[in-house]
């Protein structure tokens, strides 16, 4: 497993990173996204490598589509709110964010570190548009966190439909590979079995 360390700079930046990552693999891979890294694995999946995608609490945009238009059309998240801008384009999410929005199952302990943790994020992303969405010729998974604060559930639930994503609901927070873990291993376990498979 390798993670690609998206610099959350810009979209593009994120694609290079996860292209760079997709690159260093030694046959198939299965792509996993979480929240904005959705848009990008939707995007960077169409590598041939990429035999399955896994989206995790993640925008799954189409081509041509950015997260803030696929998201007009559903409840706004109390998360939203809490989103801090900057002088210099990026974001931050407020403490009360984190602990009550984002990461909110989580223990005191791992909030604090989420917190102190967390890289500004560029405002830009969230216009970004594939020009090319893999999950239309590659198999998908979707995990909807049905306590999601920061992206609608009824959201989650819709791209999974749209997608035709094998979906998998759990009662967590934003951060489903984190309160989660095991339920979320097997998903992409079972992305990485059947991957050939639509």
């Amino acid at each position: 497993m390798t993670t690609a360390g998206n610099p959350l700079t810009s979209f593009a930046d994120d694609v290079a990173a996860t292209k760079r990552a997709i690159a260093a693999q030694d046959g198939p891979t299965v792509l996993v996204g979480h929240s904005h890294g959705g848009v990008v694995i939707t995007e960077a999946g169409n590598d041939p490598k990429i035999v399955s995608l896994v989206y995790v609490s993640a925008f799954a945009p189409d081509a041509g589509q950015s997260i803030g238009e696929i998201s007009q059309a559903f409840a706004k998240p109390a998360g939203a709110d809490q989103l801090q801008p900057q002088p210099d384009g990026f974001l931050l999410l407020s403490q009360k964010g984190i602990e009550e929005d984002f990461a909110q199952d989580l223990t005191p302990a791992e909030k604090a570190h989420l917190v102190a943790a967390q890289p500004k994020t560029s405002g830009a992303i969230f216009e970004a548009k594939p020009t090319a969405a893999a999950w239309r010729a590659k198999p998908a998974w979707y995990v909807v966190s049905s306590n999601d604060r920061m992206i609608d559930p009824e959201q989650e639930k819709s791209m999974a439909k749209q997608m035709k994503a094998k979906a998998t609901v759990l009662s967590s927070s934003h951060v489903a590979m984190l309160s989660h873990p095991a339920e979320v291993a097997k998903v992409i376990e079972e992305a990485a079995a059947n991957g050939h498979r639509r």
